[in-house]
């Protein structure tokens, strides 16, 4: 009888830290609450079922801190925002002066999305996909 206790509570705590693990990527936030994402990280409205998350940075050629470039440069991320079963692929930029397709804000299923920043600034080193995060607001 012990031992079928013990497999229980075994079995019982693996799954608890699997089901905790499986949600770690996915946070709750407020309207206009400015909040960090990192890649593959989702954020859910509280007060739907809205949710925004950070596919990938698409491009990275902002001047590195290091250096002197004639033009600053730019960052791309790519973001699926979903509500009620329908989703849609957007992008956000940090300077959208020479590309008029891109912007610093978006609109998906009744919220405009703004980014803020993105972090980590380019040193000259390459920056790995997991190192981003993009600090965005949902108004």
């Amino acid at each position: 009888m012990k031992n079928f206790i013990f497999a229980f509570v075994a079995v019982a705590t693996l799954l608890f830290a699997c089901k905790k693990d499986d949600n770690s990527n996915t946070k709750t936030v407020q309207l206009k609450e400015v909040f960090s994402l990192k890649v593959n990280q989702t954020a859910e409205l509280s007060s739907e079922d809205w949710k925004i998350t950070l596919l990938e940075i698409t491009e990275d050629s902002r001047c590195p801190s290091n250096a002197d470039c004639f033009w600053a440069g730019r960052v791309i991320a790519e973001f699926k925002v979903e509500k009620a079963g329908e989703s849609l692929i957007k992008t956000l930029t940090d300077n959208p002066e020479n590309d008029p397709t891109l912007s610093t804000s978006f609109t998906a299923f009744g919220h405009l999305v703004k980014l803020n920043e993105v972090t980590p600034y380019p040193d000259g080193s390459p920056i790995a996909q997991k190192d981003y995060v993009v600090e965005i607001e949902i108004e």
